[in-house]
């Protein structure tokens, strides 16, 4: 009986042993797969934020095309233009003023 009884905690002995070490295999692949996770998540994040981002250039890229379409059917000049026509109006006095001298 002392015999059956000694085998049997040796098993068990043994058994546990297996456990830990099975256990302490499982810890390391439940630590490399949530590494994995991360980085995977981690990228991403980081292409959806590149995308916003893209989406965000384009729209407003749009907008502004569309903005600036209205306008010129509108008939109404920006600053910018009247900028643009003040210089261009500059060289043409500069080029009459140089024709009227000679």
């Amino acid at each position: 009986m002392f015999e059956q009884f000694r085998d049997f905690l040796l098993y068990l002995y043994y058994a546990s042993e297996k456990m830990e070490e099975k256990s302490a295999v499982i810890s390391e692949e439940r630590k490399k797969r949530i590494e994995d996770f991360k980085k995977q998540k981690e990228e991403v994040r980081t292409k959806a934020e590149e995308k916003i981002k893209e989406m965000k250039t384009e729209s407003l890229e749009k907008t502004q095309k569309q903005f600036n379409e209205l306008l010129k059917k509108a008939g109404i000049a920006r600053s910018k233009d009247l900028d643009d026509l003040k210089g261009l109006l500059s060289e043409l006095n500069t080029k009459i003023d140089k024709l009227s001298k000679k």
